[in-house]
């Protein structure tokens, strides 16, 4: 326990010292270390933003040359790009792609992570659902040849997801950053290369 203590302190006092307003900020880093994928230009959607860690790396990485979308359930005032508070569970897609003021994204990365509960399983299909529902948006939002990163918690349906971001990508990968707390269950799929065929229309925009 106090080792866990320890490295999460070594995390978090880090990305403190640097300026980012999470630890998480070094799993993205780790990923764009391995990966070499993350934009210097162009549309980002950053999903489960809060509090901002993954856009402000992006955002010192590329300067202004980047757009970038976050969308979270919890107010985030200083998120480093256009907010929109909401659930990536029933935000049309549509609205996404307008806060993006273009017709496609580069990148659609998600973190996102569901209030956990205490119970293994019941935390594992929520966190699936998220997941889900971040595949279903970036196939809706990503251009041809775009990027997908998805944290996804380990469990029973774990691999029957993998297998469902696999053909609309050319290429897939788990990841599991150093930074990632000993004790999480959580990985990460980081996906190249969206194909054309797998694009889907926009859902429209809710009226009233």
């Amino acid at each position: 326990m106090g080792g866990n203590r320890r490295r999460s302190d070594h995390w978090t006092k880090k990305a403190k010292a640097a300026g980012f307003s999470a630890r998480s900020v070094y799993k993205l880093e780790e990923i764009q270390r391995r990966e070499k994928m993350l934009p210097r230009k162009g549309r980002v959607v950053d999903l489960g933003c809060c509090p901002g860690s993954w856009s402000q790396y992006l955002r010192r990485l590329a300067g202004g040359k980047l757009s970038l979308v976050g969308i979270d359930l919890t107010d985030t005032p200083d998120y480093p790009g256009t907010f929109l508070q909401g659930s990536a569970l029933t935000i049309p897609s549509a609205r996404i792609v307008e806060a993006l003021g273009g017709p496609t994204a580069d990148l659609l990365m998600s973190d996102m992570a569901p209030n956990t509960m205490g119970d293994r399983f019941t935390d594992h299909i929520r966190q699936i659902e998220l997941a889900r529902a971040a595949l279903r948006i970036s196939r809706a939002v990503l251009r041809p040849g775009g990027d997908f990163i998805v944290k996804v918690f380990d469990g029973e349906e774990a691999p029957d997801f993998v297998n469902e971001v696999r053909p609309h990508f050319r290429k897939t990968r788990r990841i599991k950053p150093e930074a990632t707390r000993r004790e999480s269950v959580e990985f990460f799929i980081v996906a190249r290369g969206f194909k054309a065929e797998s694009r889907d229309s926009l859902e429209p925009p809710i009226s009233g």
